[in-house]
C-alpha cells in the first residue's frame, strides 16, 4: 500500500484521504458494518476506531454508531506483498435506499479522485498516493464529525469496495452497509 512518512506531500495526501472515505462510508449518527469478503494472499490489515464500535475482528473495528460531534481516532494498519502501479484501481460500488447508485472507479495512485456524493450533491476531489504503492500502510488519524448530519434525509447506504492490481487481480473486496441519520 503506503507507507506514511513524516510531513511531506504523501502525508497530507493520505490524511486527506482517510476522513473522506470515512464519510463515505458514514457521515454520522453513522452506523456502518462491513464484511471483509476477498484479501489476496500476502495481504493483511486493519482498520480501527478508538471508540464507538460494538465488535471487531482480524480486519479491525466493525458493527460502528458513530456520534455526531464526536472526535474519533482511526489507525490503519496495511501490509502487502503486492505493488500497485497507475493502472491498479480502487472502485466503489454502492446504492443509496436501495435505489440511488453511488459509484465511482479512481487508480489507486498517481492521480486525482474525483466523486459525486448523492443526496448532499457535492464533488470531492482528492489525489491518490504516488506509484507505485508498496509494502505497507501505518495512518493514524484524528478526526471530529460535524455537529449534526449534512445530509437532508435519513438514508441507508449498501454495496462494495474493491481494490484490483494493473492486471485486474483482486487486491481487496469489502462489502459494506450503513445509515446515516
Amino acid at each position: 500500500w503506503y507507507q506514511r512518512r513524516a510531513g511531506g506531500a504523501e502525508n497530507a495526501k493520505i490524511t486527506m484521504w482517510l476522513p473522506l472515505l470515512l464519510a463515505l462510508v458514514a457521515k454520522a449518527d453513522i452506523k456502518f458494518s462491513r464484511t471483509v469478503d476477498t484479501v489476496e494472499a500476502g495481504t493483511s490489515g486493519t482498520a480501527t476506531l478508538d471508540h464507538d464500535c460494538s465488535s471487531s475482528d482480524a480486519y479491525g473495528s466493525n458493527d460502528c454508531d458513530l456520534k455526531w460531534g464526536s472526535t474519533y481516532n482511526a489507525t490503519i494498519n496495511i501490509v502487502t506483498n503486492e505493488v500497485l502501479y497507475h493502472n491498479s484501481t480502487v472502485t466503489v460500488d454502492m446504492k443509496i435506499d436501495s435505489i440511488i447508485p453511488f459509484k465511482f472507479s479512481c487508480a489507486a495512485c498517481d492521480a486525482n479522485c474525483t466523486i459525486d456524493i448523492p443526496i448532499v450533491k457535492k464533488t470531492e476531489t482528492f489525489a491518490m498516493p504516488d506509484c507505485p504503492i508498496a509494502g505497507g500502510l501505518n495512518l493514524t488519524q484524528t478526526f471530529t464529525l460535524p455537529s449534526s448530519s449534512p445530509s437532508p434525509v435519513k438514508a441507508s447506504v449498501s454495496g462494495t469496495a474493491e481494490i484490483t492490481n494493473g492486471v485486474g487481480t483482486t487486491v481487496a473486496h469489502v462489502t459494506a452497509t450503513g445509515s446515516i441519520s
